[in-house]
Order: structure tokens, then C-alpha cells, then sequence
């Protein structure tokens, strides 16, 4: 018996395997950090990315004026720029006469008013994530930047 009870105190004090064991508890929690991470990275290189393709977009529009096929072509190329349809793009285009915003963007103002004339670029995207089991929806994304053209 004292030889049998000695077998299990040299066991109990024995750690080797202990480090496994931990490893082993630990890496499901270790797991879903990581998955975690690398979904909100890809998040906010999404929302970056529309982002960026509003603000370029907003840089052509002022880059050859009102009159220029460019500022026509806005919505094609933000869509082009963040990869998305021009369904998921809104090109808003407004004319303010001192101060107030005016329903036609291609009126005039009256003489002496001051003239401003205003385009603003919004682009909506839909993140869904890689791994639904941690985050249950999609996330809505929206990259928008607003110019004076005039």
C-alpha cells in the first residue's frame, strides 16, 4: 500500500502534459479571437474602400468643372471605383443661392446672390461576414464625400 501510495504522489507531482492540457483549453478561445479579428480587418477595409472611391469621385467632379463629361459620368465611376453596381450609388447634385439650397441645380440666381454649387456622392454596400456564427447579420456600409464644383 505505502508503495502504491507513493506511485500516485510521484504522479501528482509530476507536470509534464501540463502545458498541452492548457494549450488545449485555451485554443477554442485563442480561435475565435483570431476569426474575430480578421472579420472586423476585412470590415474596415471594405468601409475604407467605399470610402475612398466617394472621396475620388468627389476629387473628379471638381477636376473639369460643371460642363465636363466627367461630372456626368460620376455615378459610373464611383460604382467602378468601389466595385459595386450604380444601383448602390446616389449622386445628389444641389445649388445653394446665398446660403439657401435651391430645388434645380441648373438655375441661376438672382444678380448679386452668391453662387454655390454643390455634388454630393454616397455609396452603399453590404458586408457579410466570413464567418456568420460570430457576427448573425450583415453590417450595411456607407462611403460618402461631398464637393463644391462652383
Amino acid at each position: 500500500m505505502n508503495r502504491r501510495c507513493a506511485l500516485i504522489a510521484r504522479r501528482a507531482r509530476d507536470q509534464r502534459g501540463t502545458s498541452v492540457v492548457e494549450l488545449g483549453l485555451i485554443m477554442p478561445i485563442l480561435f475565435v479571437t483570431l476569426v474575430g479579428v480578421v472579420d472586423c480587418a476585412r470590415l474596415i477595409s471594405a468601409k475604407l474602400t467605399l470610402q475612398q472611391a466617394a472621396e475620388r469621385t468627389a476629387e473628379m467632379a471638381t477636376a473639369g468643372g460643371v460642363a465636363s463629361t466627367a461630372f456626368t459620368a460620376l455615378q459610373a465611376e464611383a460604382a467602378t471605383a468601389a466595385a459595386v453596381s450604380t444601383d448602390h450609388v446616389t449622386v445628389t447634385y444641389w445649388l445653394e443661392c446665398d446660403g439657401t439650397r435651391q430645388s434645380d441645380f441648373t438655375a441661376s440666381c438672382s444678380s448679386g446672390q452668391q453662387v454655390a454649387r454643390f455634388t454630393s456622392i454616397s455609396i452603399n454596400n453590404v458586408f457579410v461576414p466570413t464567418f456568420p456564427w460570430i457576427y448573425r447579420n450583415s453590417v450595411a456600409l456607407t462611403g460618402s464625400a461631398s464637393v463644391r464644383v462652383q
